[in-house]
Order: C-alpha cells, then sequence, then structure tokens
C-alpha cells in the first residue's frame, strides 16, 4: 500500500492522555473510508485513531451542515474494526456483528471529526470494542461499543499490515 498523505487534507490526531499514539497517515482503502474521506491518523499497541475532515456533501441537514449520522457511525465502524485488526497482528478478516452507537451531541460544522477505538478483549472468534468520535478528546459527540466476527471470511486485511510496519 503506498502512503497517501501527500493527498491528505491537513488532520493530525490530538494527543490523550495515557494513550501512546505514533502518527501515520494514511487514507481508508474501504469504499465507505474513501467516500467519507477517512484516514487512519494513529496507531498504539491497542488503539488506532481516525479522522475526517469536515465536508458539506456528508451534511446530513443542509441547513445547518451538521454530519450525518450515518457519517459518524461508519466513522466510529471502520476505526473499531481497524482496532480489531491491530489486535490479532492483521492474521485474519473482521467483520461487524454488533454495534451499538450512542450520540452525545451533533457532530459541529467545519471542524474535522476523529475517533479513537480500542479492541480490549478478543476470543478464538469475537472481539470487543468500544469507540469515541470528538473533534476534542474531552468532548464526545458519539460512543461506540460492539463486537467483530474473526476469520470472517478468506482475506487478509491490507492496509493495517502495511501501517503496522511502520509502529
Amino acid at each position: 500500500m503506498t502512503d497517501t498523505s501527500s493527498n491528505a487534507p491537513e488532520l493530525a490526531f490530538p494527543n490523550i492522555d495515557g494513550v501512546a499514539l505514533k502518527p501515520v497517515n494514511r487514507a481508508s482503502h474501504t469504499p465507505m473510508g474513501i467516500k467519507i474521506g477517512l484516514h487512519y491518523l494513529a496507531l498504539g499497541e491497542s488503539h488506532i485513531g481516525t479522522g475526517l475532515a469536515y465536508d458539506a456533501k456528508l451534511a446530513g441537514n443542509a441547513q445547518s451542515g451538521v454530519l450525518h449520522g450515518g457519517v459518524v457511525t461508519a466513522l466510529i465502524d471502520e476505526t473499531a474494526g481497524g482496532a480489531v485488526v491491530l489486535a490479532t497482528g492483521a492474521s485474519q478478516s473482521v467483520a461487524t456483528v454488533d454495534l451499538r452507537v450512542d450520540y452525545m451531541r451533533p457532530a459541529e460544522v467545519d471542524k474535522p471529526l476523529y475517533c479513537l477505538a480500542h479492541c480490549y478483549r478478543t476470543t478464538r472468534r469475537i472481539a470487543f470494542f468500544r469507540a469515541e468520535a470528538f473533534h476534542t478528546p474531552d468532548k464526545p459527540i458519539a460512543v461506540g461499543v460492539g463486537t467483530f466476527m474473526l476469520g470472517a471470511n478468506s482475506t487478509k486485511p491490507g492496509l493495517l499490515g502495511s501501517l503496522m510496519e511502520a509502529m
């Protein structure tokens, strides 16, 4: 996978107390990630951080310009999937089994949106995660929890494997 940081928007994952993260900048290669402009921005031992620049085309309300809730959910889902792939050493594919998203407030117009996800437990076939979407880490916009099936198909995750080499 080539480094796409030269084409990336100006995004930098914020520092989060107690979470050691290494900066990276790679565009998502999934169809949904590409559509919403998602970038992988930070990797840690058990965490992954992503972000996307504000784009009015992603607004759920044309008058207010607030991002569509589906964009926030997609950001959480892909980031959490990345955290699970990271936790399993990029050795197997994953598929969302369950995803719950609690919205605290709408995403603000013209601000980048970030997500930090953590895979906190894996079993032989299931991985469990927590994730937060935010503009600033101390004020979440939405919180997600859920599970992923491990070994969902015969493919191997490509992007995170190349990102993990940078760690």
